[in-house]
């Protein structure tokens, strides 16, 4: 992986984490009480839609931009 690829996934992971703690500490959520109730289907489940999440993410992300102009 290239420096520029592994600084454009930083930035992500950390607004990622950001906003998932910050939503869990608002909701009274114990991250530790809440890992041991999961279920392997639940894990494998949560596993498959942060990969489907993260190529969605990546293929947005490598799109090229293009913006119409607005004619006046």
């Amino acid at each position: 992986m290239s420096d520029s690829s592994k600084k454009t996934n930083a930035i992500p992971d950390k607004v990622i984490d950001l906003i998932v703690s910050n939503t869990l500490s608002k909701n009274g959520v114990d991250l530790e009480e809440i890992k041991g109730k999961l279920t392997a289907e639940q894990k494998q489940s949560l596993k498959e839609l942060v990969e489907e999440l993260t190529l969605q993410v990546d293929q947005f992300v490598d799109k090229p931009t293009s913006r119409k102009k607005d004619s006046k």
